[in-house]
């Protein structure tokens, strides 16, 4: 680079921020906000003028530069547990992909970490100690989670996927499980079906029971009865066989509300290998919106987990602490959208 700021003859000027805020119309600073993620100070349609500038000049920030300035590593921390990590885990694979999208808007990096099974908190002590990290994102979460306490306790910034206990920072985003799953039933008992049955995975996480409790909810509403053995939960074994036996009874069920794509996606399969259409002989509905329910054959019909803005939210409430500190941020319940498929 001369001296006068311009490209030697033959090289390729370097995209800087003053382009991309020519470009997207708005001032330096601006473009500033956005790439600090500071969201306080533009509107959701700035941001996307902003990035969409960014994308079309291919502009790339000095990460160096920015770190230097900042004490900041640009990166943010995702825990995630080994069985997330499993065949069947198609949210997982959705989720991350989205937060990885989503940090990146704003020139941040996801590190991805899992812990020792013998001191699940020794990799988080890590991170306080090193500083590897600017803050953590934590999903499959508990209300009273250890990772969370921790973490609040040692003042490194982190937001979670799941509800907290009141004593802890409330910097959560989540989904109403009650309310996503009763507009799957009103779809159902607006199809004609009357006799409708429940699968869902074994465990007492609250999501799970809150998916129970909106089902039973949507049915209560319609005044259909449900009977006791239209309702089960447990392994992915115990499920098949399970919906093997609904399918084969007297009085088979003519849908099947689950608690989750992965559960529906079984449901699927056993009807298949019964010489059933999924969709004509028995409607499937499944709780998610990821990868696995695309990929059944028809797709599923499901309540979406808005995972985009879920993420999105969770970066930003991130870099407000790292920004301005500890604060008194509510947590954030999103709505869920049902996505029609070909299963019910």
């Amino acid at each position: 680079m001369r001296g006068d700021g311009q490209a030697p003859k033959g090289e390729a000027r370097r995209i800087s921020i003053v382009d991309v805020a020519a470009a997207a119309g708005v001032s330096r600073q601006t473009v500033s906000n956005v790439l600090n993620g500071r969201d306080s100070y533009y509107s959701e349609t700035t941001f996307e003028r902003v990035t969409a500038a960014m994308q079309a000049l291919g502009y790339q920030p000095n990460r160096a530069a920015q770190t230097l300035r900042s004490r900041r590593t640009m990166q943010i921390g995702y825990h995630i547990f080994g069985e997330q990590l499993e065949s069947m885990q198609g949210f997982t694979l959705h989720f991350l992909q989205a937060l990885v999208k989503a940090a990146s808007e704003i020139d941040n990096q996801v590190l991805v970490f899992t812990h020792h099974r013998d001191d699940p908190l020794g990799v988080f002590k890590d991170l306080v100690a090193r500083r590897t990290v600017d803050a953590v994102i934590l999903s499959e979460s508990r209300i009273d989670d250890a990772r969370a306490r921790f973490l609040a306790e040692s003042g490194l910034p982190f937001a979670c996927f799941g509800r907290l206990a009141a004593d802890l920072p409330q910097q959560w985003v989540d989904v109403d499980n009650v309310a996503g799953m009763q507009p799957l039933v009103d779809l159902l008992v607006a199809e004609g079906h009357q006799r409708i049955a429940y699968l869902g995975a074994e465990g007492e996480e609250y999501w799970k029971i809150e998916r129970l409790e909106g089902f039973t909810a949507g049915l209560a509403r319609h005044g259909l009865r449900l009977p006791k053995a239209s309702v089960y939960r447990g392994t992915d074994a115990a499920i098949r066989r399970r919906a093997r036996q609904l399918l084969t009874g007297k009085n088979p069920p003519s849908a099947i509300v689950t608690g989750s794509d992965s559960v529906g996606a079984v449901v699927v399969n056993v009807a298949h290998s019964l010489g059933l259409k999924v969709g004509s002989d028995v409607a499937v509905t499944g709780f998610d919106g990821g990868a696995v329910g695309l990929l059944t054959e028809p797709t599923l019909t499901c309540a979406r987990i808005p995972v985009e803005r879920i993420t999105r939210e969770l970066v930003a409430r991130c870099l407000r602490q790292v920004e301005g500190g500890p604060n008194d941020d509510p947590g954030q319940l999103v709505p869920t959208e049902v996505v029609r498929g070909g299963s019910a």
